[in-house]
């Protein structure tokens, strides 16, 4: 039997490290060649050469999210590498914990074009081909984006809207055939954690916020393969949904 994602194309943003990393590399172990897209150029070219390495097919693609130029050249790149696209993986995200009065506008453009216009103008851009393959799409959220957390009034934003804009492109794509999901993590081991403020007298209980009942982040394989469930035939009647990978933390 050959693997599930045999034959499949699929592109992941944010592949450089995490969960876009363990995404990409879960995706080429089942099969899929996959277009590794970060701005860290290095970084997703070694990801691509170790995919090879291990019998799989990979490309990395270096991609500044924030420049709507820089979306359309990567989706193209994809496009002349493998001329077809089954999935599309946004997994791509930067974090903001910070209070409210602290936010410059400065730190409202980075997330929310990131986290939010990025995802809008790849799938945009992606309609055409995702509808010739009959793909689907997966975006990764937030339990942030879900229910207010504290010092996240930019990141609950940009994951809030998020949820709602990928559940109407599934009310718009679905009729084509095209399947479109959101997983929303709680707290996630990865690097981005590190690049989060310190809240001084931050409430204890609060920065426990997105930790499982056992009191532990995901692994990022974890939500990876979350993923790639919601991209895989076995979920192929399951569209316009959110799951969450939180470990019981929105019980």
């Amino acid at each position: 039997m050959p693997p599930e994602f045999a034959g499949r194309v699929a592109l992941v943003t944010g592949a450089a490290s995490g969960v876009g990393r363990a995404t990409a590399l879960l995706l080429a172990a089942r099969g899929a060649a996959v277009a590794c897209l970060d701005r860290r150029a290095g970084e997703v070219d070694a990801l691509a050469a170790q995919i090879v390495a291990a019998g799989g097919e990979a490309l990395g693609v270096e991609c500044e999210l924030r420049d709507p130029a820089a979306i359309d050249a990567a989706l193209a790149r994809s496009l002349e590498w493998r001329p077809r696209l089954d999935v599309v993986a946004h997994v791509a995200g930067v974090g903001l914990r910070r209070r409210a009065e602290d936010v410059a506008l400065v730190d409202w453009e980075r997330v929310v074009e990131v986290n939010l216009r990025a995802p809008f103008l790849l799938t945009r851009a992606a309609i055409d081909p995702l509808v010739a393959a009959g793909g689907n799409v997966v975006a990764v959220s937030s339990l942030a984006g879900l229910e207010g957390w504290p010092y996240s009034t930019v990141y609950g934003a940009s994951k809030g809207g998020l949820v709602t804009m990928m559940r109407s492109f599934a009310l718009e794509l679905g009729p084509r055939g095209v399947r479109v999901n959101v997983v929303c993590p709680g707290g996630v081991d990865t690097p981005l954690l590190d690049d989060l403020d310190d809240i001084p007298d931050a409430d204890p209980a609060i920065a426990k916020r997105g930790r499982g009942l056992d009191d532990t982040l995901a692994a990022p394989e974890q939500v990876a393969a979350a993923i790639c469930f919601l991209a895989s035939t076995d979920a192929s009647h399951i569209n316009g949904t959110t799951l969450t990978v939180d470990g019981g933390a929105s019980a």
